[in-house]
């Protein structure tokens, strides 16, 4: 429960749908018998459309989130019960279907009675009465004319919204509560204001349907009486027995059953004999269709509930077994009328039998869309058979009967494709097979990107090796030695090279190790530098210079190792007796080759392993879009 209210009871406030909760699975809008939950397009959450609702409660039972509840009226009920009026609770004959843990039934009237109630009658005697009216109806007094009961709430409901053309055909008696009710008046005052307990929800807009002497106050259903029971903590343990206020019912006490009104009626229901027909659960909304377009044929009244049974309604707790509550029910009846005056029961219902007020009228509330151009429904359906080669399967898994009503309520906004089963299952297929291609892909980008890793550390570990070899090479040789970047930063030299710079490099070689990393244009003069430029990002192969420096003349020869990336040069003082550079220039270009190859191959890989991986993510992402 989650409503509180105090303003007229109609089909528009009674049932709620709560988004917060709601996970738009639609079962409400598949169960729904009259399509009365809409889902728009461009939309999300279903929506209840009140105009034809027929509280069924249907898509209560059906929704798992508790997203759908029903107007909560326990503090209405509450606030009548604290007033100086006198209340009287008409209880519906299902208790035993919902309180089976209740022991004995007098117990149950007892702890209604603690709640505040001034009388508590079972609404069977309301039944009795309307029971025999119908006997006479259909047989005392038929006049060719068939007719479908109106003791059910949902199904005044769904005559006067969905088939106002049968509203001929309603029995014209007003409910069995509603008889109740009057009778209790007739016995117990006018002024009485009366509660009905009850397994239905949809009776909760007899508030407002009736007035005067049938006019009930407020409507509890079973599972709100629970709830107050346990909030005043009220139980069996505590209570004494109590018996119902007269009038007591008789028969009318199977009402809970379908076919116990019937029972009640005192027809005959022999196969060959009969003409009433028992109709329940969903297939009451299409028996009352077929009512209205085979009269002819049929020749039937029906006995219709909109639920399998009033033992099975909404307003019950959830998880109730039907033919275990029809079995408590049954027996709860057959002990109440272990001592039952049946004398007293025909005078009592002889003398409430007559009353004007028994008389009832149904009123036209159709409300339907207009019926869509016949290239929109086309459309909508082309939409839902697509992916099944635009084939009508008429499942009826979407809770339409055929692919083309579906289609219809498609064009007219008050559902969406994505309520065809078949079209989402196929579309899981699709995208199922779709993941799992993509999944498989990943993995193979994965491994590759594995495998890559595993090359590029040990690659990495060997170049690390190749450099340490380098470094102690170059280090080692007499001649002095240089390497520097496109950007002229030092990245490797020698001792050498140190000491034909002068005692100013020394010291810079003392904070900076080899000087690494040092601007070679701050140690050399700018004319050599511009030969450094000149090889480095020139096909030229070697430029020999000789230049003084710090009181010397020294030889420099220049040599490209990669083209505008790495230049070096061989220093030679010329003032030394050793021997000139081109051999060593060869040993170092030897060298340097052997590293470019690893380089080389280096890239190769890294090349190749970005290629492929590449092409597999394209392919992912275009299996995907």
């Amino acid at each position: 429960m989650c409503h509180n209210s105090s303003v007229s009871q109609t089909s528009d406030n009674i049932i709620k749908l709560d988004k917060s909760k709601c996970k738009a699975c639609y079962s409400c809008v598949r169960i729904c018998p009259v399509k009365a939950v809409h889902v728009r397009e461009n939309t999300v959450f279903p929506y209840i459309e009140g105009r034809k609702c027929i509280l069924c409660g249907n898509c209560i039972g059906a929704c798992a989130y508790d997203a759908i509840t029903y107007l909560d009226s326990k503090q209405n009920v509450k606030q009548l019960l604290n007033s100086k009026e006198k209340i009287l609770a008409i209880c519906a004959p299902s208790i035993a279907g919902e309180f089976d843990d209740i022991t004995d039934y007098r117990k149950f009237v007892k702890m209604i009675r603690l709640l505040g109630f001034s009388y508590v009658i079972e609404m069977a005697f309301g039944i009795d009465v309307i029971a025999e009216k119908f006997r006479k109806l259909v047989h005392d007094e038929f006049n060719g004319k068939y007719y479908l009961t109106s003791g059910c709430p949902s199904i005044v409901h769904l005559i006067e919204k969905n088939y106002p053309e049968l509203i001929g055909n309603l029995v014209p008696y007003i409910s069995p509560v509603s008889a109740s009710a009057l009778i209790a008046r007739k016995i117990y005052g006018n002024s009485l204001k009366i509660v009905h307990i009850t397994p239905c929800v949809a009776a909760k807009t007899n508030v407002d349907r009736y007035s005067g002497l049938t006019k009930i106050n407020e409507v509890l259903t079973f599972k709100e009486l629970r709830e107050l029971f346990d909030e005043f903590k009220i139980s069996e343990t505590f209570s004494e027995y109590s018996d119902f206020d007269e009038p007591l019912g008789y028969k009318g006490g199977m009402y809970p059953i379908s076919q116990g009104f019937l029972e009640a009626t005192g027809l005959d229901l022999s196969l060959l004999e009969e003409n009433t027909i028992t109709v329940d659960g969903k297939s009451s909304v299409y028996a009352v269709k077929q009512f209205l377009e085979h009269y002819k044929i049929i020749k039937h009244n029906f006995n219709i509930f909109i639920c399998k049974g009033c033992i099975m309604g909404p307003g019950m707790s959830k998880g109730g077994e039907k033919y275990k509550r029809y079995a408590s029910v049954k027996d709860y009846i057959l002990k109440r009328l272990a001592n039952f005056d049946i004398t007293k029961w025909a005078h009592c219902k002889e003398m409430h039998s007559n009353y004007n007020e028994l008389n009832a009228a149904f009123t036209n509330k159709k409300y339907e869309l207009p019926f869509p151009d016949e290239s929109a429904v086309q459309k909508a359906l082309g939409r839902i058979t697509k992916r099944n080669n635009n084939k009508e399967v008429n499942c009826g898994a979407c809770g339409f009967a055929t692919c083309r009503e579906l289609a219809c309520a498609i064009a007219q906004n008050t559902a969406i494709p994505e309520m065809c089963v078949t079209n989402i299952q196929v579309d899981n297929v699709e995208t199922s097979h779709t993941t799992k291609k993509i999944s498989e892909e990943l993995e193979m980008v994965k491994n590759e990107l594995t495998v890559t890793q595993t090359i590029l550390g040990e690659t990495n570990e060997l170049l690390y090796a190749k450099n340490e070899a380098l470094s102690i090479f170059v280090r080692g040789l007499n001649s002095g030695i240089v390497f520097c970047d496109e950007n002229m930063k030092i990245v490797e030299s020698n001792l050498r090279f140190i000491e034909i710079l002068g005692e100013e490099a020394k010291d810079i070689h003392d904070v900076i190790p080899y000087l690494i990393g040092a601007d070679l244009k701050t140690l050399l003069p700018p004319s050599l530098m511009s030969q450094f430029h000149f090889i480095l990002n020139h096909d030229e192969t070697k430029i020999s210079r000789d230049v003084e420096i710090d009181g010397k003349w020294v030889n420099f020869s220049i040599f490209q190792l990669t083209p505008k990336k790495l230049v070096g040069a061989v220093c030679l003082n010329l003032h030394s007796k050793e021997e000139r550079p081109e051999e060593i220039i060869h040993r170092v270009t030897e060298v340097i080759e052997e590293n470019l190859r690893q380089v080389q191959q280096i890239g190769f890989i890294l090349g190749e392993g970005a290629a492929k991986t590449g092409k597999m993510l394209s392919s992912i992402i275009k299996s995907y879009e």
